[in-house]
């Protein structure tokens, strides 16, 4: 039967048709009988290949400086304040510019693939398509980073996916430089690529692959640096610097799985690795995580804390993790102290240490009080002892943390006494005696603890540097008071103070003398020593010899007030013209009289202003006594005639 032709394209029909054609072409390619144009000679296959050869176009070397451009990318779009989302935006728009500028797009309605081959890259736009889809999709796994706070799976999943993808283009660019790129741009190239799949392995942990990709990109940075200008030198010297860490976090962990074999001393090089300058954040999430692991191994070992000669338990792992990290950040302290001394005194990196030692106290004792408050619930024997062993841990870590508040008090007063340089000035006495009161309220916290308060050795050593702390205290007070020409109080303070100085030093000797003649640093803090009393001492005795000078000068001459009217009383006088006292008077005019005065009066300055004669004013007065002569009959005039012969006789 014959198939219903239908007027549709597409149907049966047509398609038989096409059939037929396709087969009568297929039939004419098999039998090579192909028409030739007359005239013509057919073409052999040697023929054809010289002609594609004759017919390729030789193109030129690219250059573009890919760290360049791709630094200067990240600073101006969001990296210089870690913002990963923006700059993956940023390269989203900048390559939709790029696709439309150098006219390789992937089709106008439905997506068509056109993937650049090295034959099709004209220009350096083209490697730069390749470059931002690189950035693109590592800024996006950074961004992931980021925000998976809590290592969700998914999340990391599609981290890895975009690393993966980001290692993909940025090796799809260094093949594309090696063939169309000048040697410059291929090293580039190669280091860029090297650095984007260590990403990728460093976060898979594949140690061996990521320490390979890290290395390899450094010895090209390095020898670039070699051969480069110096406006391109310090891009290869940041990008070393960048990698170095991860180099040396790699090592570490091969090492630490017995696959790579080296000096046991370079184990400690992992302590300074998470504060290395140009760490990634892969990396700095690795580290933490590596930390708080070794921390957790660390606290293991930490089952016990000294109370008064006692063992406490610590069953807590919150508890051991805090304390552990307290006792790494009292090291790093002393180290600090020992290392740097007097420059380190109240420094911003000495004042974060504490700042950070406080905290993990903080977390030690709340996780403490969270165990008190569920054994309290409980209502045994085994959750009474407990309670009594989570009271005295409480109390030494109490104990602790008020004696390193006391320390780093004393320390910023060491600051403020001394000032921080440049144009800051000197605290004034009234900021170091509030800091004194903050000292003086922790050690009275430490003297009502529950358990120390009845060793009467420690609470000696803490009266002791109560007295040392009131004997400063008084002394600012005194200087306060001095400020402000109060010279018989200040004199009575300073008195006070040489007595609490006294009683100080009395209760060092006979409770602290072991301690510092034993070398325990820890045991005072700064201006707590015998050297530091006996320099208060001396700063005492000078003071009190000046209050008193200063109190009779006061005396003699009374107070300001009262010393402006006496002075203003002698220039008056009985007649009630102002008498003009010789302080008053010049010395260049006075020069055979003695007045001691504290502030000398040489001369006027400006000069006063003296009586001139002025030039005489003549006025004419004799015009007033002149007698004038009467003239009226010499003005009389003489009558003319009238009438009708008056009209004649006018002239």
């Amino acid at each position: 039967s014959t198939p219903r032709r239908s007027g549709h394209p597409g149907t049966m029909a047509d398609s038989m048709e096409i059939d037929a054609s396709a087969a009568a072409a297929a039939g004419a390619d098999h039998d090579g009988a192909e028409p030739q144009a007359e005239g013509t000679q057919p073409m052999d296959a040697n023929g054809l290949e010289d002609a594609d050869k004759g017919a390729e176009e030789v193109l030129p070397e690219l250059q573009l400086d890919i760290f360049d451009v791709a630094r200067s990318a990240q600073v101006q779009h969001g990296l210089r304040h870690g913002d990963y989302g923006r700059y993956r935006l940023y390269c989203s728009r900048r390559l939709h510019r790029l696709r439309k500028a150098s006219k390789w797009t992937h089709g106008r309605g439905r997506y068509a693939k056109r993937p650049l081959e090295p034959k099709a890259v004209r220009e350096p736009r083209h490697l730069e398509i390749v470059l931002f889809c690189a950035e693109r999709a590592w800024s996006y796994a950074m961004q992931l980073k980021r925000e998976n706070t809590q290592q969700e799976p998914r999340p990391r999943f599609h981290l890895l996916a975009r690393l993966a993808k980001a290692s993909h283009w940025a090796s799809k660019l260094a093949s594309l430089c090696a063939a169309r790129g000048d040697k410059r741009t291929e090293l580039e190239a190669n280091a860029y690529a090297a650095f984007m799949s260590g990403n990728h392995h460093l976060e898979k942990e594949a140690w061996a692959a990521a320490l390979g990709a890290f290395k390899r990109c450094a010895t090209i940075c390095t020898e670039l640096c070699r051969v480069s200008l110096a406006d391109q030198v310090h891009l290869y010297r940041q990008m070393v610097a960048e990698v170095e860490p991860s180099i040396r976090f790699c090592t570490y962990n091969l090492r630490q799985a017995g696959e790579l074999t080296g000096d046991s001393a370079q184990e400690d090089e992992f302590e300074g690795l998470f504060g290395a300058e140009g760490a990634s954040d892969i990396l700095r999430s690795k580290l933490e995580h590596v930390l708080q692991e070794t921390r957790e191994k660390q606290a293991k070992d930490l089952n016990e804390l000294e109370y008064l000669g006692e063992r406490v338990p610590i069953k807590n792992d919150k508890t051991r993790v805090s304390i552990l990290r307290s006792q790494q950040l009292l090291m790093d302290l002393n180290t600090m102290l020992h290392g740097e001394g007097d420059k380190a005194v109240g420094s911003e990196e000495m004042m974060g240490l504490f700042d950070k030692l406080f905290v993990a106290y903080n977390d030690a004792l709340e996780s403490v009080r969270n165990d008190l408050r569920q054994a309290a619930k409980e209502h045994s024997t085994r959750a009474t002892v407990a309670e009594s062993a989570l009271a005295k841990l409480q109390a030494a870590l109490t104990w602790r943390k008020l004696h390193y508040t006391v320390r780093r008090t004393l320390l910023l007063v060491e600051k403020h006494r001394k000032g921080s340089g440049g144009n800051r000035r000197r605290s004034s006495p009234e900021d170091l005696v509030r800091l004194y009161d903050g000292a003086l309220n922790s050690l009275g916290e430490m003297a009502k603890l529950e358990g120390y308060k009845e060793e009467e050795t420690l609470m000696g050593q803490v009266a002791a540097r109560v007295a040392c702390a009131k004997a400063y205290r008084c002394y600012y007070a005194a200087e306060s008071y001095g400020a402000v020409d109060k010279w018989q109080e200040a004199q009575v303070l300073y008195e006070r103070a040489a007595a609490l100085l006294i009683e100080a030093q009395t209760l060092y000797e006979e409770y602290m003398g072991a301690c510092i003649s034993a070398g325990l640093d820890d045991a005072v803090g700064h201006g707590e020593d015998n050297a530091a009393l006996a320099q208060l001492g001396g700063l005492i005795e000078g003071a009190k010899a000046r209050a008193h000078a200063q109190a009779v000068l006061l005396a003699l001459r009374g107070p300001p007030a009262v010393a402006a009217a006496d002075a203003e009383l002698k220039r008056l006088s009985i007649d009630g013209d102002k008498k003009v006292a010789v302080a008053d008077v010049p010395l260049l005019h006075r020069l055979d009289q003695f007045h001691a005065a504290d502030a000398e009066h040489i001369i006027d300055f400006p000069p006063r202003l003296e009586v001139v004669a002025c030039k005489p004013i003549l006025f004419d007065i004799a015009r007033n006594q002149i007698q004038v002569p009467d003239l009226s009959a010499r003005t009389t005039a003489k009558k003319s005639g009238g009438g009708w012969g008056g009209w004649f006789t006018r002239s």
